[in-house]
């Protein structure tokens, strides 16, 4: 049984942190257990990205992350169904630090006794 509608805002946003967390740290077990087999992202260059693919970006990283922080979440519930928004700010190291932030889209379906993000889209913001 789900729980009341401020719980299932609450669990959202919690999985959105974990998400972004177990990924900077290069948790990818702990980052794909949230994330369902068919789950595939719009990246912010426009191609698609199935979870195989990020799975293996998070294992082999090509920069190094300073920091990770997941903001202006917004969740809305539709029973056994999702949509959360927000706003993720990257601090990229290296010889030529980089800050990156985007908004995204997360679709989640509650199914197994527990949330997974099935569908995302991420769009840079200048």
């Amino acid at each position: 049984m789900l729980k009341d509608a401020a719980g299932v805002t609450q669990e959202l946003e919690d999985l959105e942190q974990q998400l972004a967390a177990a990924w900077k740290t290069g948790n990818c077990e702990a980052w794909g257990a949230i994330v369902a087999p068919e789950w595939s992202v719009i990246h912010i260059t426009g191609d698609v990205m199935t979870r195989a693919q990020a799975l293996e970006m998070c294992r082999h990283p090509e920069v190094t992350l300073d920091s990770m922080t997941i903001d202006d979440v917004s969740v809305r519930s539709f029973s056994d169904a999702a949509v959360v928004t927000g706003r993720t700010t990257v601090i990229i190291s290296g010889a030529t630090p980089e800050t990156v932030q985007l908004r995204f889209t997360d679709v989640f379906i509650h199914r197994d006794g527990r949330w997974q993000v099935v569908a995302s889209h991420a769009t840079r913001l200048a």
